[in-house]
């Protein structure tokens, strides 16, 4: 089980020769269940295991002296988000769980043996690692510099293909249950602002967040609000994969998709339009 959600999470960012899948399916660790609001780690533990998600959804945060917390990263199933941490000596932040979740735990010692044995699999789970600089650059952008309702479009539609990248939506649409709180978290607005941007984007006909799950009505109108461009996610397959790069009309763009996105033009026409 822990060997498959990780190996859906690197097939994201590249691909794996039959022998290198195979090596990655069998790797074992330890399968741990962690409560809604628990943490798994915190800032300044010693990186000893890797953490992939297996149910649920996870969150990594940072807390200000005032006990104010800044949510820099949403994490759903098959994802790994503490790659990184295999070349640090401690953790600079904090992940827990937003939701009841399942993780798996695999050491670091396993990792650096199928590394080694494996060098396919070792340039992806280096790559899994650099690629959160690259979300945290386009999280620092978008909070920084675009509107309350711009800066939650790009929010939506990074989940979305995200989701879409590791085969969890359905008809339209994902999970994401966050509260408007957590949303407020990530984004660096008010309760009052959130509840207010949230109703805008659902007068409009763009989205809907309702009982823990995103409903995407128009993603390329969603893409255009929020200036969305997928390239910084470096997926290479799925919404916004490299075989879509250069794709102009809905038509080619979406024969690309193992799961087509309402709405999507693929990555040339999102970036034309915004």
């Amino acid at each position: 089980m822990i060997g498959e959600a990780l190996l859906t999470h690197l097939s994201c960012m590249g691909t794996l020769c039959s022998e290198d899948a195979a090596a990655v399916r069998l790797l074992k660790g330890e399968v741990r269940t962690i409560r809604r609001h628990g943490d798994i780690y915190s800032s300044g533990d010693i990186p000893r295991f890797a953490v992939i998600v297996l149910k649920g959804y996870l969150c990594r945060y940072a807390t200000s002296a005032k006990g104010t917390r800044q949510i820099h990263g949403f994490y759903m199933p098959t994802e790994a988000p503490s790659l990184e941490a295999l070349d640090l000596d401690y953790f600079d932040d904090d992940l827990g769980a937003l939701v009841s979740s399942v993780v798996g735990l695999v050491s670091h010692a396993n990792l650096f043996r199928l590394m080694e044995e494996r060098p396919g699999v070792a340039t992806l789970i280096r790559r899994a690692g650099v690629l959160q600089g690259s979300m945290y650059r386009q999280w620092l952008k978008r909070n920084s510099i675009q509107s309350a309702y711009a800066s939650m479009a790009h929010l939506f539609c990074e989940t979305y293909v995200r989701a879409n990248a590791a085969g969890l939506t359905t008809n339209g649409s994902c999970h994401l249950p966050v509260t408007q709180e957590n949303l407020g978290e990530a984004l660096g607005l008010t309760a009052v602002h959130v509840n207010r941007t949230l109703q805008l984007l659902r007068q409009i006909g763009l989205v809907e967040l309702k009982l823990g799950q995103l409903f995407i009505n128009d993603f390329g109108e969603l893409a255009k609000l929020g200036e969305f461009d997928p390239h910084y996610l470096h997926l290479k397959r799925g919404a916004g994969s490299s075989n879509q790069q250069g794709a102009s009309g809905e038509a080619s763009s979406r024969a690309c998709l193992e799961k087509p996105i309402v709405g999507y033009t693929g990555v040339k026409a999102s970036a034309d339009a915004a």
